[in-house]
């Protein structure tokens, strides 16, 4: 037979419930069991879980029963049998063959707490009823069967009132005000018509005259005409005023090489045109785009956050740009040009900066940033070439003793040397972390203090446990398949087992 793995839980065939001086022993999901006889000891032949958040010493918060022989046992009979201490187990017919109650409650599932009980079975209608009575069939039909069905109908009107008898009275609905009624005997069919006024039928009203009706107190229209429409209103440029007259017509006119005006379907549009001439000074206050030609023949102030220019070219006569000319303050922002380009790589248009960066005060160069927290760029600043100086994340520091230090937190140093291998002869002082992607020798064995293992070799298929300051112990290897280390005492030496012994309690 193949060796097995064995986990035996907790177990006790002395106690019940798993306690400890009255308190709860067992671990969220740890189980144990009582072979106690549940006859003589409370809690014996069950089955229990540990369940809820742990505490501080990691006791599970409730333990909750689970099985056990206690439940089985009640299960020891014929299904559809009631049997006395037992459960209820019903045949395939969802049957047991009798079931005996005090008190009987039928409610929706979920509601059992607003049901009705049922105490007794009524086989004649009772004079007085109650909730709790239910009436057979029989008694049903007998105390239907003697009810008066002959009965007649009181009506009631806003003045009077009658009693229709159903075997000699007919019920006559007449017409009022306005309507009329008629009763059609083969299809047993009553009409209500509204009788006709003195309204001639038509369209009244029209974009000269204003419809006039007049209503009754039936809500009838009896009366219906128009008015006329008054037909002029004054039009004003906030100085001059003008009376517009019906059958003229209304002008929007533009100003050449400056306005312009447009109609369509009712629709007034009004603009600039596609070249725009300003005969003199032209101010701006606000934010400036540009789509085509603009000619400014006096002087042109734009004092808004963004002019736009969506020009292809750009011609400056000045041969010095003023960048932040009204710099009086610490502002916090950089100075110099922002561009866009397309990335190939990503698909994607990205925003690059060369100039002045305020923090570091140098001149930075990024292919990559985010604007849109204010006008200040940041690192990682990218590669740049000047002639035949390439640097690339290349940020040194020369020293009059020939010592190399990075004078940035992002500048990284590579040496590589034509032969392939770079001799140092000297102690090296390593401050900071070791990144080795090839294969490292020692020659004397790395102590455990150095984090080694202060050996050359372990037995073989042994797992590595620590001894301290010492070097690593190893265990023997395991013979048993599905073993798993274990410790025998606490503080012991770990060893292999293929029993996990859950002990008792």
């Amino acid at each position: 037979m193949a060796q097995k793995t064995r986990i035996k839980i907790l177990v006790s065939e002395a106690t019940g419930t798993p306690l400890s001086s009255g308190n709860r022993i067992l671990r969220q999901g740890e189980i144990a069991y009582s072979y106690a006889p549940h006859a003589t000891v409370s809690g014996g032949d069950r089955l229990y879980i540990g369940t809820g958040a742990e505490d501080g010493n990691g006791i599970a918060g409730a333990q909750e029963v689970i099985g056990g022989v206690y439940f089985t046992e009640m299960l020891d009979h014929s299904k559809g049998t009631l049997t006395a201490n037992s459960a209820i187990l019903v045949d395939g017919n969802k049957h047991v063959d009798e079931l005996n109650t005090s008190g009987l409650k039928l409610a929706a599932s979920g509601s059992l707490g607003s049901a009705q009980q049922v105490t007794s079975i009524q086989t004649t209608m009772p004079g007085s009823p109650t909730n709790a009575q239910l009436i057979s069939a029989a008694g049903v039909k007998t105390y239907i069967d003697s009810l008066d069905r002959d009965d007649d109908l009181s009506l009631r009107g806003d003045g009077g009132s009658f009693t229709l008898d159903f075997d000699t009275h007919t019920l006559d609905i007449a017409g009022g005000v306005g309507l009329t009624t008629a009763a059609t005997d083969s299809d047993k069919t009553l009409t209500i018509n509204l009788d006709n006024t003195a309204v001639t039928a038509g369209s009244y009203g029209s974009a000269t005259a204003i419809p006039t009706f007049t209503v009754d107190a039936q809500g009838r229209l009896i009366a219906a005409g128009t008015v006329a429409i008054s037909s002029n209103f004054t039009i004003s440029d906030g100085s001059n005023t003008d009376v517009f007259n019906n059958g003229e017509t209304l002008v929007f006119a533009g100003t050449a090489n400056e306005v312009t005006t447009a109609i369509t379907n009712n629709q007034v549009t009004i603009g600039l045109p596609d070249d725009v001439t300003i005969g003199d000074d032209l101010t701006v206050t606000g934010d400036a785009s540009v789509g085509g030609n603009m000619l400014v023949t006096g002087n042109l102030t734009v004092s808004g956050t963004t002019t736009s220019v969506n020009t292809t070219e750009v011609t400056l006569n000045d041969p010095v740009m003023a960048l932040a000319q009204n710099t009086s303050s610490d502002d916090g922002e950089d100075r110099g040009i922002r561009f866009k380009w397309y990335d190939g790589g990503s698909s994607t248009v990205k925003e690059g900066f060369f100039g002045f960066d305020y923090e570091t005060e140098r001149f930075s160069f990024t292919k990559d940033e985010d604007f849109s927290g204010g006008e200040d760029a940041s690192s990682p600043w990218h590669d740049a070439q000047f002639g035949g100086v390439y640097a690339g994340n290349l940020d040194l520091g020369i020293t009059n003793n020939n010592t190399i230090t990075t004078t940035s937190g992002t500048g990284n140093l590579t040496i590589d040397s034509a032969g392939g291998t770079v001799v140092i002869n000297d102690t090296v002082d390593l401050n900071g972390s070791l990144d080795i992607s090839g294969t490292l020798t020692l020659g004397t064995q790395l102590a455990v203090a150095e984090g080694g293992t202060g050996v050359v070799s372990f037995t073989n298929n042994g797992v590595v446990y620590g001894d301290g300051t010492g070097p690593l112990d190893v265990t023997a290897a395991s013979t048993q398949v599905g073993a798993i280390l274990q410790t025998a005492s606490a503080g012991g030496v770990p060893a292999f087992s293929n029993v996990i012994d859950g002990g008792t309690y």
